[in-house]
């Protein structure tokens, strides 16, 4: 999705750039969606808004009524709109990821921006945690990361021991190293909190894949705090070369550190990552990246964040 990348850098100042795709839906059932797009969006009450949405739906519809052949043809595509319509025939292997994962046949997002980096998710991250769900004596395991999820077994158990096989097989037979949540409700979990596995986040309850995956994050980003409270514990040791750490702004201190080569490691707010990225070239980011995100008020992020604005770069030497 190279192509797509381009349309990162376009912004509007309201929310009226279009991102779309559509899987396996005919010409005239996608004609009839976006008719019913258009109608809804003479409700927006926005003016300018609303003018441009009512514009770039009426365009696009336009389009679609302008493509020749029989109106039942199947189509794959995805849709960047602004002022101009750019389409995108899907390649093989995304259609294939949308039948394995069950996307949905239409998506349509407005927004200040384009979801590029939602559809480069969607279609090519292939890396994975894996779940297990237990509903009394049903047990799923899904594998799952933040915009699609696959069950992959499902059986029948009447033990906690064939929990624990199932974390064992997770582990081995997919050389899975990071931590498994296990979720649900089942006589057999209250076992499994005695047993002591190591590796496993236990829940008694039931999630949605969006919180499972957010538990995940979380879990993750206590690791990233930890390395980030040791490096602040050394910064403040009388004994530390604070010439090896790097403060400042993004685009001026931090900037030029990266495109110097100077950093082997940066330890910088999630959401200031992202706008990193978009005056940086991706082909500068050779060292370690720590992003790191509060988890509750008050706690080491977030006195980095307040402190020294949830940035700072450790240099080579």
């Amino acid at each position: 999705m190279e192509y797509l990348k381009e349309f990162k850098k376009i912004n509007e100042p309201t929310e009226t750039l279009l991102s779309i795709f559509i899987y396996n839906k005919k010409l005239i059932d996608i004609k009839s969606f976006f008719e019913d797009q258009l109608e809804k969006a003479r409700n927006i009450t926005n003016p300018i808004k609303k003018q441009k949405i009512n514009n770039r739906l009426f365009n696009f519809i336009k389009y679609l009524n302008m493509i020749d052949g029989d109106e039942n043809q199947i189509m794959n595509i995805i849709v960047l709109i602004d002022d101009k319509i750019n389409l995108f025939n899907m390649t093989e292997s995304e259609i294939n990821t949308a039948k394995e994962y069950h996307f949905l046949n239409i998506y349509i997002k407005s927004d200040t921006f384009f979801y590029i980096d939602y559809f480069i998710d969607l279609f090519y991250n292939f890396n994975f945690i894996y779940t297990i769900k237990v509903n009394k004596n049903d047990m799923y395991i899904i594998k799952l990361n933040k915009n699609k999820d696959k069950e992959i077994m499902n059986c029948k158990i009447s033990s906690e021991i064939k929990i624990i096989e199932n974390i064992d097989k997770i582990k081995k037979d997919y050389g899975y190293k990071e931590i498994i949540i296990v979720y649900g409700e089942s006589i057999y979990l209250g076992k499994l909190e005695n047993s002591n596995i190591n590796g496993i986040l236990l829940i008694k309850n039931f999630m949605g894949k969006e919180i499972c995956y957010q538990l995940y994050e979380d879990e993750c980003m206590k690791k990233n705090i930890i390395l980030l409270e040791k490096k602040l514990n050394e910064l403040n040791d009388s004994r530390c070369n604070t010439d090896l750490y790097v403060f400042g702004k993004l685009k001026v201190e931090i900037k030029d550190a990266i495109e110097c080569y100077l950093l082997k490691e940066l330890y910088i707010e999630d959401k200031k990552l992202d706008k990193l990225k978009t005056f940086v070239d991706e082909s500068f980011f050779n060292f370690k990246i720590i992003p790191i995100r509060s988890l509750s008020n008050g706690d080491i992020a977030d006195q980095f964040i307040k402190n020294y604005n949830g940035i700072m770069g450790i240099k080579y030497f």
